[in-house]
């Protein structure tokens, strides 16, 4: 499989950065400042590379005065009139989407995201943030401190409507990555055999992961066996941790998430180990699959994000499962992140070509356990899979 996956051309990076300023236009906002965090992690580094192409690799490290600040953080200056500002704590690429003297490289992120606002004239402007959620209290102090007469507001809504339908570029990177994915749960599903740690099958998986460039999000993993007697294993520091083996007969199932030149693949299955299990189990491997499938199939013009929840959950409790779990939707959208929408009920976004949505479900009973998860690309003429991991490991 290649390691190289495809590329989104600069034209689009600036076409972005474009319809983001005619939004805080719109929205009566003289500038965006936007915040993302990368530092070696996945956890929202995406709105800063979707407009720029720009991820830092350092890790977070906690402020030193007169030393650095700001480490594992990236600011996007984007004024309504002006050019745009990128600070950063790592040297720039050439694959980051501008020039030269747009891009300052420093040890201290916090003093020139300061001064680059300073230097826009919005020392006492409305500026939206985007990534309030990422952006510490110290690192908001020091700028509100130094600016005083800055004043912040919400702005999240604006990238997260960009982001919710993917171009032609995005869709092609978000195709590659579920090929990748589904390649790495094909192999840890294939080292799913008796004797088998939870760690040994993520480590089959990592085989076919890392030379594909990839790099593992997460990967929620459990066993175990239902019945009279039920157990369940499994641990969430690492999740691939617990040192139990598995025993013919039992079931296993593991939800991963990793990222691929920057896009997300998500996906799930579950498997009988040692080819040896019950129809009780099986009864909930097809569940949880029947549930998946049912709200796919309600993707039809008109139709919105929480009529595809209501199908697929409503599946589930035709079968005579609870809705109960760690997530209590059917799903979400993806593509540097998780994106918009939502797959919940009564969510009134509506379903349109270009959207990349994954669907999932975990059932469980008697201590008998069914997941399966699938990721879509919504069409003009119905939809595309675009995982295709082995959907019946039994």
């Amino acid at each position: 499989m290649s390691i190289t996956p495809p590329a989104i051309p600069a034209q689009e990076f600036a076409d972005r950065r474009a319809r983001a300023v005619k939004a805080a236009q719109a929205a009566g906002l003289d500038a965006l400042l936007v915040c993302s965090r990368g530092g070696g992690t996945v956890d929202r580094f995406a709105d800063v590379m979707y407009l720029t192409n720009f991820y830092t690799s350092f890790p977070y490290t906690p402020d030193h005065q007169d030393a650095w600040s700001g480490r594992a953080h990236s600011f996007l200056v984007l004024p309504v009139n002006g050019s745009p500002r990128l600070i950063i704590d790592i040297p720039k690429r050439a694959d980051v989407h501008l020039a030269d003297k747009d891009v300052v490289y420093t040890d201290f992120v916090i003093e020139a995201t300061i001064e680059a606002l300073r230097e826009a004239g919005l020392g006492n402007a409305k500026v939206g943030l985007v990534g309030e959620d990422v952006m510490p209290v110290s690192f908001h102090r020091a700028i509100t401190t130094a600016l005083p007469g800055i004043v912040f507001t919400p702005a999240d809504a604006i990238l997260t409507a960009m982001r919710r339908i993917k171009s032609p570029a995005e869709i092609a990177l978000l195709r590659h990555a579920s090929v990748v994915g589904s390649r790495m749960m094909d192999k840890m599903m294939a080292a799913v055999v008796p004797g088998a740690s939870h760690g040994d099958i993520v480590a089959a998986g990592m085989q076919s992961l890392l030379p594909a460039g990839g790099m593992l999000y997460n990967s929620f993993m459990a066993s175990g066996r239902g019945g009279d007697n039920p157990k369940i294993v499994r641990q969430a520091f690492p999740t691939w941790g617990s040192p139990e083996r598995l025993e013919a007969g039992d079931w296993f199932r593991a939800g991963i998430s990793g990222v691929v030149g920057g896009y997300i693949f998500d996906l799930s299955r579950s498997k009988a180990v040692g080819g040896s299990t019950t129809n009780r189990q099986i009864s909930l491997f097809e569940a949880a699959i029947s549930c998946v499938e049912a709200g796919i199939e309600a993707i039809r013009p008109g139709a919105t994000a929480g009529d595809l929840a209501t199908a697929g959950l409503g599946r589930q409790r035709e079968l005579g499962f609870e809705i109960k779990g760690v997530f209590s939707g059917l799903g979400h959208g993806i593509g540097l992140g998780w994106d918009a929408p939502w797959l919940t009920p009564g969510e009134p976004t509506p379903i349109t070509p270009g959207m990349v949505l994954c669907f999932e479900r975990t059932v469980e009973q008697d201590g008998y356990v069914g997941d399966f998860e699938e990721t879509v690309l919504v069409t003009e003429t119905g939809i595309e899979m675009l995982t295709d991991a082995t959907k019946r490991n039994y």
